[in-house]
């Protein structure tokens, strides 16, 4: 997937990028001018790069940036040369790059293919991160049922986790659902 959201108030920074990006072979682009609809469209869909030309009409871009880079997309945020201190500040610990206007072709088509290996990267990540995410769903839902147990049943910390998990062999069923039905039984 090489699409790309590129976002610029301006049509000219529009063509200049769009330009650029398809010399890179990043055909696949989708304009924003404003912030809050570039919102919405990160919440809707994925994209192997985002780029945030600053200022844009509804204000710096910082915070749309920052929410891009919490996706699986390499975030490049473009500013004018006096922002460049104050923008590679703000951005420093979300892991986008900051690239200013003065910076050249080149240096801009560096940071695309920099950003087009961090997408790859984390994509791949991705699906172990979700199973771990699950793994921590899972403990903390049994944890929650052994709390119920032990107010409700009288148990200790071990016997509630006893319990869960012989129903859940004796069943031959997942911890996490043996402590839903828990969760189910006593409202929680």
């Amino acid at each position: 997937m090489n699409r790309v959201l590129l976002v610029a108030s301006t049509k000219k920074g529009q063509e200049v990028f769009l330009s650029a990006l398809s010399d890179l072979s990043y055909h696949e682009a989708l304009c924003i001018r404003s912030v809050r609809e570039a919102w919405r469209v990160l919440q809707e869909k994925s994209f192997a790069l985002v780029v945030v030309v600053s200022p844009l009409s509804d204000g710096a871009g910082y915070d749309l940036a920052k929410m891009a880079a919490g996706t699986a997309a390499g975030v490049i945020m473009v500013c004018k040369p006096e922002l460049y201190e104050l923008s590679f500040e703000k951005m420093a610990d979300s892991g986008v790059f900051v690239f200013s206007t003065t910076m050249g072709h080149r240096f801009f088509a560096y940071a695309v293919r920099l950003m087009a290996s961090v997408h790859k990267r984390l994509a791949a990540a991705a699906p172990q991160a979700e199973k771990l995410q699950q793994k921590i769903r899972d403990i903390r839902m049994v944890d929650k049922a052994k709390c119920l147990l032990i107010q409700y049943e009288r148990m200790t910390e071990e016997e509630a986790h006893r319990s869960i998990e012989k129903q859940a062999m004796d069943r031959r069923v997942a911890k996490r659902d043996v402590a839903k039905e828990i969760l189910q039984l006593y409202g929680d």
